[in-house]
């Protein structure tokens, strides 16, 4: 397996990759891993681990790293079928007894929980444990047929921990403990996220105001903390313990101390199974990704203040972890840049890559994007009524009257903020994303191009209408959301989407009186509203869960 040497210089590349994410992000703290199949982990810390005390970052200080313990709960699992305990292609609910739901196509198995392909929603995690998100499942009809499509569920993966847990007869973060950690020498990894592991963590971060769109410069507040043993992802761990995981992978399940799967099971781990977007596909709780000719296999990982990224080269012999204690990086994109630095090629993160941090993508320096032009506000409920938007040298420039020019930052799919206190509540969206659009929306203003002519939108029916306002819940992980409108269609938005939602998506109206969430037909999510009091419902159910209507 070819690998590449980490000297003096490309460790320093690596350290200047880190150190301007730190400085382009506003990120409090990382730590980093680089490992090839043989060498000792390469291991960098940078930043503080608290910000009040001033606590930097060393080497055993844990991070959390979030759906990458997928991958872990993806291994158990192949280890249970290898021993002939469970049958990855048979109904769960042989496994599960007491698991049921509505039957679409056919019943649900390991399989399609393994891959996202079992239809049923994403899970908001509004209980602390998962049996009772299991169980609610059984007055939710699935949004398509197991095997139909990819719709990320970490819902999924708490009914395998269940599986787990049943098959094993102990708990959880036991079954992690001497299945994996102990075998690969994890030492400081902790299996589970408790408050006696807390005085070792990274404290983690977010922004002080969770309804609105977070750039650099914004203040920072100590996350929500709390507790969680689930199988989609309670792991805390360091970089170097996450390194010598990724070395595991590197060598197709085989650790220091024997392999952990058999080379077929780890093939079927690997092989992508469903294709979440072209380009992209997913195993067992291991993303396939082709960029600029190099393919990469690993993992996202996202927690309530904090990010993490697995990405493992396995023809340049080489893997990265970044974990970060904060949700302002782009370490999957961090990833793949130390990897290019260490085979001796830094700063090959591609544009799009950089573009997943707000503030550090932009179109292409001086390039016309046909989104220069003056637009008009059409209608109430704008902070401006006219938006200049000129091409500059580092991207597009937001001009308006009587303010200072303001550089946009690049959101992806044509969406831009403009990190102002005035207007980050939503993005600047342009419609269409690309060529010369017609239309920029800001929330529920629509601003129309000088010249274009664009169709009056149709008023709201007055119950839609009434549907329009921000909701809230109790929940740390999904705190609120906006409805807006449209014209007549209503608009389902957040700050900064949880998994299995966009930032932006249209409400379809059922004939239950429901709605579905997005333009997807096979869609499992939706909303519906009640508690209605002078026309106005107080109450919002996303996806099954409570969110009150305030301010």
């Amino acid at each position: 397996m070819p690998t590449a040497r980490i000297d003096a210089t490309r460790r320093a590349a690596i350290d200047r990759l880190a150190m301007r994410e730190l400085d382009e992000t506003g990120l409090p703290g990382m730590a980093l891993g680089v490992t090839g199949p043989a060498d000792p982990p390469e291991v960098q810390v940078h930043g503080l681990a608290d910000l009040a005390s001033r606590r930097p970052v060393e080497a055993d200080t844990l991070f959390e790293i979030g759906s990458i313990g997928k991958s872990f709960t993806a291994i158990v699992i192949l280890q249970l079928a290898e021993e002939g305990l469970l049958d990855l292609d048979a109904p769960i609910a042989e496994a599960l007894r007491w698991f049921a739901m509505p039957v679409v196509g056919r019943p649900v198995t390991a399989h399609d929980l393994l891959t996202h392909t079992a239809g049923i929603t994403v899970g908001l995690d509004a209980t602390p444990e998962p049996a009772s998100q299991a169980l609610a499942l059984r007055d939710r009809r699935p949004g398509s047929a197991p095997g139909e499509r990819f719709h990320y569920s970490n819902l999924g993966y708490k009914i395998l921990g269940l599986v787990i847990e049943t098959i094993e007869g102990r708990q959880y973060p036991d079954v992690l403990r001497t299945r994996i950690l102990e075998p690969l020498g994890m030492s400081a990894t902790e299996p589970a996220i408790t408050n006696a592991i807390r005085p070792r963590l990274a404290v983690g971060y977010d922004y002080l105001h969770d309804d609105r769109i977070g750039f650099p410069g914004q203040p920072l507040v100590p996350a929500a903390w709390v507790e969680t043993a689930t199988a989609d992802g309670s792991i805390a761990s360091t970089a170097g313990d996450m390194a010598t995981f990724a070395r595991m992978i590197l060598h197709r399940g085989e650790g220091p101390r024997g392999r952990l799967l058999t080379d077929a099971s780890f093939a079927r781990m690997a092989t992508p199974h469903a294709w979440p977007a072209p380009g992209s596909g997913y195993g067992y709780a291991l993303a396939r990704r082709t960029i600029e000719g190099r393919t990469y296999l690993g993992h996202p990982g996202g927690m309530i203040g904090y990010l993490a990224a697995l990405q493992v080269d396995p023809a340049g012999g080489l893997a990265a972890v970044v974990l970060e204690n904060g949700v302002m990086g782009s370490p999957m994109a961090l990833a793949r840049a130390v990897l290019g630095a260490a085979r001796g090629a830094e700063g090959s993160t591609s544009d799009a890559d950089r573009a997943t941090t707000p503030g550090a993508g932009a179109s292409p320096g001086g390039q016309a994007t046909g989104r220069a032009a003056i637009y008009r506000v059409d209608g109430p409920g704008a902070e401006t009524d006219q938006l200049e938007i000129v091409d500059g040298l580092r991207g597009p420039i937001l001009h308006r009257r009587g303010c200072p020019p303001l550089p946009l930052q690049e959101l992806g799919d044509g969406r831009f903020l403009a990190p102002d206190q005035d207007l980050d509540r939503f993005a600047l969206c342009f419609d269409p994303a690309d060529g010369r659009p017609d239309v920029a929306w800001h929330g529920p203003a629509r601003f129309i191009r000088d010249g274009a002519a664009v169709a009056p939108l149709p008023p709201p029916d007055p119950a839609v209408a009434a549907l329009a306002g921000q909701y809230r819940s109790h929940d740390p992980w999904v705190t609120n959301f906006r409805v807006i409108l449209r014209g007549d269609v209503p608009w389902l938005l957040f700050a900064a989407a949880p998994d299995g939602f966009e930032d932006e998506q249209p409400l379809v109206a059922r004939d239950d009186g429901s709605w579905r969430v997005g333009d997807d037909p096979l869609g499992p999510e939706d909303i519906r509203f009640d508690m209605v009091v002078g026309g106005r419902p107080l109450r919002a159910w996303l996806s099954g869960y409570p969110y009150f209507r305030v301010g």
